[in-house]
């Protein structure tokens, strides 16, 4: 009896701890949920809480992405929720409209304070649609779904370099026309043109003049009618544009080079004057350019105009009168190392004053006082030279 009673008491002592110790793992396992709102182990949806759908707002519907505007950056408007949980925000682009080909997706944004972004790690592949939305989640509960929006991410547009054809080398006239191959194009490109420069060096430092064309496709003539410098050589290239929304641009075509050759045309006999032009006086007009004319004008030539115009220049220098430097077109002669009109004087108030009719090789060099006060030309920079001693060599 005593033997049974001591076996009965050590067998109640293994008992009560094990029994203890599985009254404390369930309490255990309970207290891994929470109907706390705010606990991180809240068990499962919490019941009233309503998440209101995000307004998507960019991309929107039908967008067109170009790649200067990748990567895509999604933006919502904010939802709303009854509960008192933080919410955050699920973004997906998918390659479908059904989201059975997720592209991008990204949990747990941080809400903004009234809109949220997010941006896209990077580019998307162009030339395709892509759709996208968004939810809104407390970790508990989850709103449903923005509306669905879709949008396109434009292939770029790529331009080929055109190709100069002519002119090229020496050729027989100032005012040539350009002729050019164009490049190919790809991609939502819109207007396209040409670009053509001209200029006096090779470096392009120095450009003396600028054409701009639509390109059609195909060899384009470039036309102008523009009178370069004679005995001269000139550097051109061209590059194509887009206007449009891409604003690409192809890479410049190879240099090419032309030589202005033109000969000189046989002098047409003038009269042969006194050489008193120092008499003729300093009163603007007319008749102080004919007085000049027929005392120094010989023959149809720019030299012979020229002496007739810097001699104007010269008698009305005390009333601020000068010469007019002109870099390109026709009717230039060089003389002191600067290019003039051979035609033309500077009135002190900034325009010019055509003393000359029918200027320049060949013409009647007619003793002329044209005034043009519309036109600013002596007045800008670098164009308005003091009157210069005729007699320099």
């Amino acid at each position: 009896m005593g033997n049974t009673g001591t076996t009965s008491r050590f067998r109640s002592a293994l008992v009560m701890p094990i029994a203890a110790l599985s009254i404390a793992g369930a309490a255990a396992c309970q207290m891994s949920k929470s109907s706390n709102p705010l606990a991180p182990t809240v068990a499962g949806p919490i019941k009233g809480v309503v998440i209101t759908k995000p307004n998507a707002l960019e991309p929107g519907q039908d967008w067109q992405i170009r790649m200067r505007d990748q990567p895509v950056k999604l933006m919502i408007q904010n939802a709303d929720t009854s509960g008192v949980r933080t919410i955050s925000y699920t973004f997906e682009v998918a390659s479908d409209a059904a989201f059975n080909q997720i592209v991008f997706k990204k949990t747990g944004v941080p809400a903004g304070t009234t809109f949220t972004t997010v941006q896209l790690p990077e580019p998307l592949p162009t030339g395709r649609t892509y759709w996208w939305r968004a939810r809104a989640e407390d970790g508990a509960n989850s709103g449903d779904y923005s509306k669905t929006i879709s949008f396109v991410a434009l292939a770029p547009v790529v331009l080929g370099t055109p190709a100069g054809v002519s002119p090229v080398g020496s050729i027989t006239t100032t005012a040539p026309e350009f002729r050019v191959n164009t490049g190919g194009k790809s991609g939502p490109y819109e207007r396209v043109v040409l670009t053509l420069q001209v200029a006096n060096d090779a470096g392009f430092t120095s450009i003396a003049a600028t054409f701009v064309n639509d390109d059609n496709g195909g060899q384009k003539i470039i036309n102008e009618n523009y009178t370069f410098l004679n005995n001269k050589t000139y550097f051109w290239r061209v590059q194509a544009r887009d206007l449009g929304d891409s604003q690409a641009f192809s890479g410049w075509s190879p240099t090419l080079s032309f030589s202005t050759a033109v000969p000189a045309p046989t002098p047409v006999p003038g009269p042969v004057g006194n050489g008193a032009w120092q008499s003729c006086g300093s009163t603007p007009g007319e008749a102080l350019v004919a007085c000049i004319r027929s005392a120094v004008y010989r023959q149809s030539t720019e030299q012979d105009a020229f002496a007739v115009t810097k001699r104007v220049a010269w008698q009305l220098r005390g009333l601020g009168y000068g010469l007019l430097i002109k870099e390109s077109g026709e009717n230039i002669l060089t003389w002191q190392g600067k290019s003039f009109s051979i035609s033309r004087v500077c009135h002190p108030s900034g325009y010019p004053v055509k003393v000359l009719s029918d200027a320049g090789p060949g013409g009647g060099n007619g003793a002329s006082w044209g005034p043009d006060p519309s036109d600013n030309v002596c007045a800008q920079p670098g164009r308005f030279w003091p009157a210069l001693n005729p007699d320099l060599p």
